[in-house]
C-alpha cells in the first residue's frame, strides 16, 4: 500500500514538474483575456516569478538544499492552487495563485531534479506511472477548452490535488544530507539582478496585455540597462559557481534556455497570432505536450547519441517552422528534442564536480533563465522594430500579439518575425557544430 502510494506521488510530481511551467501560464493567460489589470495581474506575477525565482533563491541569505526546497516548491503550489479555487469568486485572490504558482514553477523543478539524482545513487524507488500521466494531461487539456469559470475552478482543483498526493513521493527521502561543501553561500548580485529582471519582465508582460506603449519604452530602456550590468557583472564575478562550468556546456545552456523561450513562448504567439487563439489548444498544447511525453522513449532509444541526434532534432524543428503548414510537426519535433537534450543537459550537470553537489543543476537553471530572459527581450525588441518598420505602432504590435481572430496582418508580421527568431537560433546550433566539428578535426 505505502509502495503504491509513493508511486502515485513519484508519477503526480513527474506530471508537475513537467507542466507547471506551461499549464498554469495558459490558463493565467485564458484568465487574463479580458486585458483588464485585474485579470492580467495573475498571468504577469505568474509569469515573473517562474522566469526570476532561481535568482532569488541564490541571492537571499539562508542555506537551503533541495530537498528543503522541492517541499516548499511543492507547498507553494498547493497555496497557488487553493487561492486559484477561490479566485474564481473573489477575484483579487488570484494575484496570490499567480505568486505561489510562480515560485513553485521557478524551484519545483530543478529541486525534483537534484532529488532524482539522489534516489538514483541511493537505489530509491521512482517509478511512475505513463497510463495515469496520460489520463491526467489529456483531462487537464480537455479542462483548458472548458467554458471559463468551468476551467478555472476544476483546473485549479485538480491541479491541487497533484500537489496534495506529491507530498507522498517524499517519504522515502527523510535521511537526505548535504554537506557544508556541497552547498553555496548567497550573493547579493543575484539578488540585483532578480530585482531589475523583475521588474523588466513585469514591464514586458503587462505592458503588451494591458496596451501600455508607455511600459514598453520602459521596458526597453531597462533592457539596456541590464545588458549593460550584466557585462560589468561579468568582469567582476570569476569566482561564482557557473565560472567553474566548461565554456561549451555553458554556451549550451545557455542556447536551451533561448530555445525553451522560443518553443514555448514566442510558438505560442505565432500561433495564436497566425491561427487565432482558438486553434492554441490543437497547434500548440497538443503538440508540445505528446513532445514532453515521448521524450523518455525516444531518449532511451538514442542512448549515448542524446546530445547528437537532439542536436539534430531541434535544427530540422527549426527548419520545419520556416515552413507554415508544418508548424504543429515542429513544435512536436521541437518539443521532444528539446526535452531529450535538456535532459541531456541535466545528466551533464550532474557530473560536474567543480561545483557543489546539491547545487549543480540550480547552476544549470541559473545559466538557462539568463539565455531566456535575454533571447525574451531580443525577440520582443525584434517584433517591435518590424512593427514601427511598417509604419504602424507599439500598440498595434501589441494588438496583433493578442487579438482572438487571426488577420493579414497579424500573419504578416509573423511570417516575417518567425523568420529572423528562427534564423537566430539555427545559426547558434549550426554555428555550435561546425565549431565542434572543426575542433575535433584539429585534436
Amino acid at each position: 500500500m505505502k509502495q503504491n502510494i509513493q508511486s502515485i506521488g513519484n508519477t503526480m510530481l513527474s506530471i508537475i514538474s513537467s507542466t507547471v511551467v506551461v499549464l498554469p501560464f495558459m490558463i493565467f493567460l485564458k484568465w487574463g483575456s479580458s486585458h483588464t489589470v485585474v485579470a492580467v495581474l495573475p498571468f504577469v506575477i505568474f509569469y515573473t516569478f517562474r522566469t526570476t525565482g532561481i535568482f532569488f533563491i541564490r541571492g537571499i541569505g539562508t542555506k537551503i538544499n533541495s530537498y528543503i526546497l522541492l517541499k516548499i516548491a511543492i507547498y507553494c503550489g498547493l497555496l497557488g492552487s487553493l487561492f486559484g479555487v477561490v479566485g474564481v469568486a473573489f477575484s483579487e485572490l488570484e494575484l496570490f495563485s499567480g505568486l505561489f504558482l510562480g515560485l513553485s514553477a521557478a524551484w519545483l523543478p530543478m529541486a525534483n531534479n537534484t532529488i532524482n539524482y539522489y534516489k538514483f545513487e541511493n537505489h530509491l524507488t521512482g517509478s511512475k506511472n505513463i497510463g495515469i500521466t496520460v489520463l491526467f494531461l489529456t483531462f487537464l487539456g480537455i479542462v483548458l477548452m472548458l467554458p471559463d469559470n468551468y476551467s478555472f475552478a476544476i483546473f485549479f482543483a485538480i491541479y491541487g490535488l497533484m500537489y496534495f498526493l506529491s507530498l507522498s513521493s517524499l517519504m522515502n527521502i527523510k535521511n537526505y544530507e548535504v554537506q557544508v561543501h556541497d552547498l553555496e553561500g548567497y550573493s547579493y548580485q543575484y539578488i540585483i539582478l532578480f530585482f531589475v529582471s523583475f521588474i523588466l519582465v513585469f514591464l514586458l508582460r503587462s505592458s503588451r496585455l494591458l496596451l501600455n506603449t508607455l511600459q514598453f519604452d520602459y521596458f526597453v530602456y531597462g533592457t539596456f540597462f541590464l545588458v549593460l550590468c550584466m557585462l560589468i557583472w561579468s568582469m567582476f564575478s570569476s569566482h561564482r559557481p557557473q565560472r567553474r562550468v566548461p565554456s561549451d556546456l555553458r554556451y549550451l545552456t545557455t542556447l536551451n534556455g533561448a530555445l525553451g523561450n522560443y518553443l514555448f513562448l514566442f510558438s505560442s504567439l505565432y500561433a495564436a497570432g497566425y491561427y487565432g487563439h482558438s486553434q492554441l489548444f490543437v497547434r500548440f498544447y497538443l503538440p508540445y505536450v505528446l513532445g514532453i511525453v515521448i521524450a523518455p522513449i525516444i531518449s532511451g532509444l538514442i542512448g549515448k547519441e542524446s546530445k547528437k541526434m537532439s542536436l539534430i532534432g531541434m535544427t530540422g524543428g527549426l527548419i520545419l517552422v520556416l515552413i507554415t503548414p508544418f508548424f504543429t510537426s515542429s513544435v512536436l519535433i521541437l518539443s521532444t528534442f528539446k526535452s531529450v537534450f535538456n535532459g541531456w543537459l541535466t545528466n551533464a550537470y550532474r557530473h560536474q564536480d567543480e561545483l557543489p553537489k546539491d547545487k549543480r543543476i540550480w547552476v544549470k537553471y541559473t545559466i538557462q533563465s539568463m539565455g531566456s530572459i535575454v533571447h525574451q527581450f531580443v525577440l520582443m525588441i525584434i517584433g517591435s522594430l518590424l512593427v514601427l518598420d511598417n509604419q504602424s505602432s507599439i500598440k498595434t504590435f501589441f494588438v496583433m500579439t493578442s487579438q482572438k481572430i487571426p488577420t493579414v496582418e497579424s500573419r504578416a508580421l509573423m511570417n516575417n518575425w518567425n523568420g529572423i527568431a528562427t534564423g537566430i537560433l539555427l545559426i547558434a546550433l549550426i554555428g555550435y557544430g561546425l565549431v565542434s566539428t572543426i575542433n575535433r578535426h584539429n585534436v
